[in-house]
């Protein structure tokens, strides 16, 4: 009889310990979740990865949050830009949204532009703030394909994966550019007026403004035209 009692002891207490254990991994997994794994593996033997650069101004930034989330893949890289007529705690604001998803903290695969520009939608000074864009973004990671603009104002139809699934199948040196050599009628409004965009050489935004003389269209290079958002791989 003492025999079974200090066997039954011993399986009561076997069975309480293994529950605790149970319990408290259970415990831990809701409280202290896995940490993601941050090594993304990039080249033509894996699915492309996109460049994004999300731009908007004052009083955009949960715009761009939220657009960000939407786009968001840790496959990718990502600028977000709010103009210099944004306040710095809008800018700050950003900061503390974007590192707030686990993903973002965990990947780092999304920076905010800190010395802002001015950007005039149909001035020069957007072209600028687009090329510098590019720029930044080989700098700090060369592993994405295509480059892609994107405003605040944005929002996408298809989900990442979707939209690398599709481009998978594509020859990642071609260029999704809507343009035409086709100028028509605005060889005489858009390209012979002499047009300055205060937005590249000002400290505050302002219109673009026209001059009252006009030029000859240039004939040094040719001249295209389309639409202001692009994909293109560098």
């Amino acid at each position: 009889m003492g025999v079974e009692k200090k066997w039954l002891f011993t399986l009561f207490t076997a069975a309480f310990l293994s529950l605790t254990i149970l319990l408290f991994s259970s415990f831990s997994c809701f409280t202290s979740p896995m940490p993601f794994p941050s090594i993304v593996h990039h080249g033509p033997h894996h699915p492309p990865a996109f460049a994004y650069f999300i731009s908007g101004g004052n009083r955009d930034g949960d715009q761009i949050f939220r657009l960000l989330l939407a786009v968001y893949h840790p496959r990718n890289r990502y600028l977000l830009h709010l103009g210099m007529d944004a306040r710095d705690e809008e800018r700050q604001r950003l900061v503390a949204a974007a590192m707030s998803v686990p993903a973002i903290r965990a990947f780092r695969n999304v920076d905010v532009v800190g010395k802002a520009d001015y950007v005039t939608y149909l001035g020069s000074s957007n072209v600028a703030v687009t090329l510098r864009a590019a720029s930044v973004m080989m700098k700090l990671d060369g592993g994405w394909d295509w480059f892609v603009t994107l405003s605040a104002r944005d929002y996408p139809l298809v989900t990442q994966d979707d939209l690398s699934h599709v481009f998978s199948s594509v020859q990642r040196d071609l260029n999704f550019i809507d343009h035409t050599s086709d100028l028509g009628w605005k060889e005489k409004d858009r390209f012979q007026p002499i047009v300055v965009d205060p937005g590249l050489y000002l400290a505050r935004r302002s219109q673009i403004f026209q001059a009252t003389q006009k030029r000859d269209t240039p004939d040094a290079f040719n001249l295209f035209t389309g639409k202001s958002i692009l994909s293109y791989t560098v």
